[in-house]
Parts: C-alpha cells; sequence; structure tokens
C-alpha cells in the first residue's frame, strides 16, 4: 500500500454533514435579498414584499439563467391555492419595479414568451460584490452581465426522470440553504492581469485553512470571482459536492448521490456547477445552480469507465476530461462538446502505462496541460494543442506528480511533485520547461486550484498516516509492537529478516520515502536506501539475509533494485522493458520474482538469482507473487480478478512446458491482492465478508476451508502481510488516518 494510492471511506452522520440549515441571504446583480425577511435592498433603498413574490424570486434563483413556465410558478408557489397568471405577472411586476428593470431591456428578469420568465441577473452568496475588483475604466457601475460569453452548459440538455437531490426544506428555500453571509477578504483579489502573461510567481505566500471537516474534502475549484470555493467531501459516505464562501464555515450541500461525484467546475458566469458521476455504464457530465436545486444531464461517455481530471474551455463549450475504459487501459484525454456531444480523443500515451490524467485547458482555449504518467509515481508534465497534435514534453523528473493548474495570470503551469523530497509547488514555463519553486512553505500540496485574474491558489493538504502493526496469531490478538515501532509519519509494507530478529519497512520519517531497518521492536531504525524523493517500495529480505530487494523509480520506469540491510549503494538487477515491482524471493534463494508488465499486461516473471535473463512464469495476469511456505509452488493474485491463485514450483529455465494453475480460493479481494501470508497450515489473508467488518482469516489446506481470527477496522485499508519465521506472529501496515482538508494561499504583500 502506498500514500499515493491509499483512498477509504470515513462515516459521519448525515446529521453531522453542512449546508441542511435554512435559507440565508444572496445577491441578484446589485441587489442584496433576505428570503427569511421577505426583505431586498437595492442601491440604498429597502423594499418588503409578499411571501409569494419572494418565493417567485428564489425559484428563479435557484436556477438562474433558466427558464422556469408559468405552470412551474403556479405549482410551486400557490401550491394547493386557486391561482391564475394574474398573480404572477402582479409578483413579477413588483419585482421588476423594485430591480428598476426594464423589460423591454431586462436587465435582471426576462419574458419568454409563451415560455415563462428567467432570472439573468448574477446570483452569489450575500455581500459578495463588496469583494470584487474595482472596475476597468470606462466601465459601467451598472453592468450587471457577466463579462465573456455564456457556457453553452447554462441551459439543460437532457433532464434526468429522477433527480436525486434529496429536499431538505421546501423547494422555494432548498436553493438557499446553507449559503454563507459573509464576504471574501479584500486582500484576495487582484485587478486580471493579461492572459499571455509569462510573469513567474516569486513572492512567498501565506496560506490559510479553507475546509476542516472530519474525513476528506478534495479537488477545489475557486469561483471566477474568487468567493467560493467548491469541492467534494465524503462526509455521508460516497463523495458529494458542495460550495463554501470563503471566509465564513457556512456551507452548501449541492449534491446527495449514493455514488461518487468528482471533479467540480465553475460555469464562466459563476451561476451553475459541472460535475462527473460514474457508474457501471458509463462517465455523465452533470450540472446543478451554484445555489442547489435538481441535476441535469449535459453529456454522456458510455465508452470510458473511469474519470481522472476534468477541465472547461474559457468559452464553456467544451470540456476536456481524462477517461479509460477498464482499469488495464491508460487514461486518455477526451476532449468533447457540450453542445452535440462530438468526443475526440486527444492523446495516446503507450499500453500498459497510467496514461493521461489532470487536462487543463489554457486561459486562452488554445492548449491543454495534463499529466502523463508511467505509473503511480513516475510523472511529468506534458502540452498538447487542444484541436490536437503531437504532445510536447516539459519536465523531466519522473518523480510523483499529483494535480496541476494554470497560474492566475495564465503565464506558466503550477503542479505539484515530489522533486524536491515531498510534495511541494513548482511552476513551469509553458514554452520552454523552465522551472521554479513556489513558496508555501512546508505545506503538503495536492491538487492546485486557480480562477484567471484571481490571485490565490486552493489547494488539498493531506493527513494520510499509516502505522505498523502486529496480530499474535496464538492468541488472536494484537501483539504488543512496542512503542518505538510506531512513528507519526508514513510507515509501510513490513518485512521480516530471516532470523526474525529485524524489520525492514517503508517511511517517510526523514522526509522521502526509503528503506529502513530496525529491531523487531522498532528500535535502532536507519534508513538505508532512498532515491531523494523518487519512489521507494516493497522491501524483501533474501534468504540468507544479506540482501533486501526493493522496487524504485528514479528514472521514470520501475526497476528492482538490491541493498544490504546494513545500507550502501543500492544495485538495479531488473531494469526494462516496461515496470517491474513487488519483489520476492524464492525460499532456497534461487530465484527472485517480481511481477511485471513488459508484455502489456502484469505477468509474474523469475530471475535467476546468479544471473541470466528473466522469464515469464505466469500465461496470464499475476501479481503480488510469493512461495508457499514449503516452496514447492508459487502463489500470487491477479490484478482485478478475485482469489489467490497456485502454480507447481520446477526450475523455471528447463521446464518443457507450462503447468495448469490453480484457484486456490476465491476469497482474496482484488483491491487487497497484496494483503496475504503462507504459513505450514494454510494462507492468511484479508477477508471482507459482505456487510460486514473485514477480518483476518486463515484459510486451511487441509479442508480447504477459511476461519476467520480477528477482525479489524470497518475502514481498513492496509497491506504488505508478512509472517514472521516461527509463525507466531503476523506483521502489517495500517492506515490510521487518511483526511485531506483545504488550504488557500495569497502572495505576501
Amino acid at each position: 500500500m502506498s500514500e499515493q494510492t491509499a483512498i477509504g471511506k470515513i462515516e459521519v452522520s448525515p446529521a453531522e454533514r453542512p449546508g441542511r440549515a435554512g435559507a440565508l441571504n444572496f445577491s441578484a446583480g446589485e441587489a442584496l435579498v433576505q428570503p427569511t425577511l421577505n426583505r431586498i435592498s437595492i442601491r440604498g433603498r429597502v423594499a418588503q414584499v409578499e411571501p409569494k413574490v419572494m418565493q417567485v424570486l428564489v425559484l428563479m434563483a435557484e436556477r438562474p439563467g433558466t427558464v422556469i413556465s408559468r405552470d412551474t410558478f403556479l405549482d410551486t408557489v400557490w401550491a394547493g391555492t386557486i391561482a391564475d397568471d394574474y398573480l404572477l405577472n402582479r409578483a413579477v411586476s413588483e419585482l421588476r419595479k423594485i430591480f428598476d428593470d426594464d423589460p423591454q431591456a431586462p436587465r435582471y428578469i426576462e419574458t419568454i414568451r409563451k415560455g415563462g420568465y428567467r432570472l439573468i441577473a448574477p446570483i452569489a452568496p450575500a455581500r459578495v460584490a463588496a469583494a470584487l475588483a474595482a472596475p476597468a475604466p470606462g466601465a459601467s457601475p451598472d453592468a450587471t452581465e457577466p463579462a465573456g460569453p455564456t457556457p453553452a452548459a447554462a441551459d439543460p440538455a437532457e433532464p434526468e426522470a429522477a433527480p436525486e437531490v434529496r429536499r431538505r426544506t421546501t423547494p422555494i428555500v432548498l436553493a438557499l440553504a446553507g449559503v454563507a453571509a459573509l464576504s471574501l477578504a479584500a486582500w484576495l483579489l487582484l485587478p486580471r492581469a493579461p492572459s499571455g502573461s509569462a510573469t513567474a510567481p516569486a513572492l512567498a505566500h501565506d496560506v490559510r485553512p479553507l475546509t476542516s471537516f472530519v474525513g476528506r474534502e478534495l479537488e477545489p475549484a475557486l469561483s471566477p470571482d474568487g468567493s467560493r470555493v467548491a469541492f467534494i467531501w465524503d462526509g455521508g459516505g460516497a463523495f458529494d459536492v458542495y460550495v463554501k464562501t470563503i471566509g465564513s464555515e457556512e456551507v452548501l450541500n449541492l449534491t446527495d448521490s449514493p455514488v461518487d461525484e468528482r471533479h467540480p467546475l465553475w460555469t464562466a458566469d459563476g451561476r451553475a456547477l459541472l460535475f462527473a458521476r460514474t457508474d457501471d455504464t458509463g462517465i455523465s457530465l452533470m450540472r446543478v445552480s451554484a445555489l442547489g436545486g435538481g441535476v441535469t444531464r449535459v453529456l454522456r461517455d458510455g465508452t470510458m469507465r473511469e474519470i481522472r481530471g476534468m477541465s472547461l474551455s474559457p468559452d464553456g463549450t467544451r470540456v476536456a476530461y481524462a477517461g479509460r475504459q477498464g482499469a488495464s487501459e491508460p487514461y486518455r484525454i477526451v476532449v468533447a462538446t457540450l453542445e452535440g456531444g462530438e468526443r475526440r480523443i486527444l492523446s495516446t500515451p503507450d499500453a500498459g502505462t497510467l496514461g493521461d490524467t489532470d487536462p487543463r485547458f489554457s486561459h486562452d482555449g488554445r492548449t491543454i496541460v495534463f499529466v502523463r504518467g508511467v505509473n503511480e509515481v513516475a510523472k511529468d508534465v506534458y502540452r498538447v494543442r487542444a484541436d490536437g497534435g503531437e504532445a510536447t514534453r516539459l519536465t523531466f523528473d519522473n518523480r510523483k506528480i499529483n494535480g496541476l493548474a494554470w497560474s492566475p495570470d495564465g503565464g506558466r503551469i503550477l503542479f505539484t511533485s515530489t522533486r524536491s523530497g515531498t510534495y511541494a509547488l513548482w511552476s513551469a514555463d509553458p514554452d520552454s520547461g523552465a522551472l521554479e519553486a513556489v513558496g508555501l512553505g512546508n505545506e503538503d500540496v495536492h491538487q492546485p486550484a486557480t480562477a484567471p485574474g484571481v490571485d490565490a491558489i486552493a489547494f488539498e493538504q493531506w493527513m494520510h498516516r499509516s502505522q505498523l502493526r502486529r496480530i499474535d496469531l496464538s492468541g488472536q490478538a494484537d501483539a504488543d509492537a512496542g512503542r518505538l515501532l510506531h512513528s507519526t509519519r508514513w510507515d509501510s509494507n513490513p518485512a521480516w529478516s530471516p532470523d526474525g530478529e529485524r524489520i525492514a519497512f517503508i517511511s517517510n520519517r526523514s522526509g522521502p520515502h526509503g528503506v529502513w531497518v530496525s529491531q523487531r521492536d522498532g528500535s535502532g531504525a536507519v534508513q538505508i536506501a532512498a532515491f531523494e524523493g523518487m519512489f521507494v517500495d516493497n522491501p524483501a529480505w533474501s534468504p540468507d539475509g544479506a540482501l533486501i530487494a526493493f522496487d524504485a523509480s528514479p528514472e521514470g520506469r520501475t526497476a528492482i533494485f538490491t541493498v544490504s540491510p546494513e545500507g550502501g549503494t543500492p544495485q538495479r538487477i531488473v531494469d526494462g522493458p516496461g515496470d517491474n515491482r513487488n519483489p520476492a524471493w524464492s525460499r532456497d534463494g534461487a530465484w527472485l520474482y517480481f511481477e511485471s508488465n513488459r508484455s502489456g499486461e502484469w505477468r509474474v516473471h523469475a530471475l535467476p538469482a546468479n544471473g541470466g535473463d528473466a522469464i515469464a512464469v505466469t500465461a496470464g495476469p499475476g501479481a503480488h507473487p510469493r512461495e508457499s511456505a514449503d516452496g514447492r509452488h508459487l502463489l500470487y493474485s491477479k490484478p482485478d480478478v478475485p482469489g489467490l491463485w497456485s502454480l507447481p514450483r520446477t526450475d523455471w529455465r528447463t521446464r518443457a512446458g507450462r503447468a495448469e494453475e490453480t484457484l486456490l480460493f476465491a476469497g482474496l479481494d482484488p483491491r487487497d491482492g497484496g494483503s496475504w501470508a503462507p504459513a505450514d497450515a494454510g494462507v492468511y489473508f484479508l477477508r471482507r465478508p459482505p456487510g460486514d467488518v473485514p477480518v483476518l482469516s486463515l484459510f486451511a489446506h487441509a479442508d480447504a476451508t477459511a476461519t476467520d481470527l480477528v477482525a479489524l477496522s470497518s475502514d481498513f485499508e492496509g497491506g504488505g502481510f508478512d509472517l514472521s519465521p516461527d509463525q507466531s506472529r503476523l506483521l502489517f501496515s495500517e492506515m490510521i488516518a487518511r483526511e485531506s482538508d483545504l488550504r488557500l494561499a495569497v502572495p505576501r504583500r
């Protein structure tokens, strides 16, 4: 289990989710609207209106820019009463009088002949206007139309038969639930800089908290005016979309779906959000008002099953997203038009790689930058024309990258990288690739987000933590691990030495991840191998205790290295083609097993310890190889297929044909492919009973049955199971914290 891929759910009672309170205030153009007081304030005047008049306004604000039919007004505002068009016309007329709005040249409410009415004034949380930058010279101070074209996604395209947003209050006040009444501090915004500016961010930044909920807040998106941040949060189980006003604790919950929703994006006018929803039928791009309400599908891609990053073009007509058809396929950048749904695959990463993720349109919409990954730990930044062409590589780090964005002025590319050891923020020139560090102090930075002209950077701050855990198998309970075995950093994938006196494990105790060795109680821990921020994982002792094999990615592709447990210079023993990882020694030390995708799929290979070429020992997929306790069989899991498999051990170089593999048992979940350890009696493994907590179980060879031994936490995420040489204790790593909050960085003045 690596820190990069550690994902789990933290259950929070629905009652603890924010954004379920009553209606709060909002602004419509120049007006301050206070629904609970039935009051509208504009240009120094205060108007008290009837409740039905306020409900008409709120219903339009729930779906700004959308035509609300007369029947909808009458069925909603005057539900259960006898009403006619006269009452609606009178309410609209009163609102226009308050707004001083000309129906022939409307700035607030537009009449759609034979359709109804729609609210065209910009809608935002209360007092946002006070935070906006001063209008440019010559601009009309009364202008209320948003700058630039309205995104094509602003109009509903394919209404869902049954909207999945559950009503918290009445339909009238739903849209305003939880919208904050506090404005963004004035220091956040600066006048817009030309999008072609190449000025590099050089100032130090002040970093301030944005969210602090229990669980994981991810994928921030700053609103066009910089007053709000949209994000996803798993507070109720699945990820849902939320909006928070910066400088306030009030939060609006926009969606409530049983499936995960990802990658929220603001439309250019700040009135609505787009987000992705995935299920068994593919990827759907959805739209919801920034004030809440019904969810509308605007695009569907049934060819893709997973998405990893999304971006809206500046003119709102196209969306770029990273999709893949299955776990064995690489992610590709897809550009689709929102009107018509035409799709074009923009990138062609190599087969067998992670592929291309996190696309971001440039401010002029002409190019897209993205992250190309050989795997999860070796990535670089690329750039391609939005209309197609050959991608240009901009960085050559082969490091972990988790997110990128354009600088607020559009002149540079911001991205997170472990090139300095831990995740930090860097900027790159989009033409030359020249790099500069961005001064955010010691912040752990993931998924940066910006908005054009808003001099601020929102990002995720992770608080993931993994520790080593030891189980006494005779007592079927946790064993005293010793206070020195635990740390406040990331410790994972432990391995016992052959004599049982020491352990090797992966840790970032000194900064970058490296291989550490300690006594079995955790004392005397020392780092013996690291690659200055390059990813390192999966240590394995040789049977004589003289070497520790591990995998690392110092040059892009993952390779197998060995190092003395006393330290020294690591020696590369398996390199290319493809990636090579998860080493394990045969019981007699004659072979080193590992998994490799050199053939286009992950298979188990064996390398002679005394030299020679590696041999593919599985005809099909295989991962996490390890020999049985008696050394007579090779055991392995398969990517995306449940179960543990067995293959008879022979001399891999001289065997005439392949033996048939056998499914040993089917109870191993694919996500736990490395969470098992062979023993004389059978195999200890992680079992996940449907609807119950995960348990440590023993599959017995004698009768081919599984016996549950120790219950684990309900949200268990871990791995690296290893049995002590005397088979009395099981050692593994377990995630004990998987929190993330959002932070905001602004230049220090």
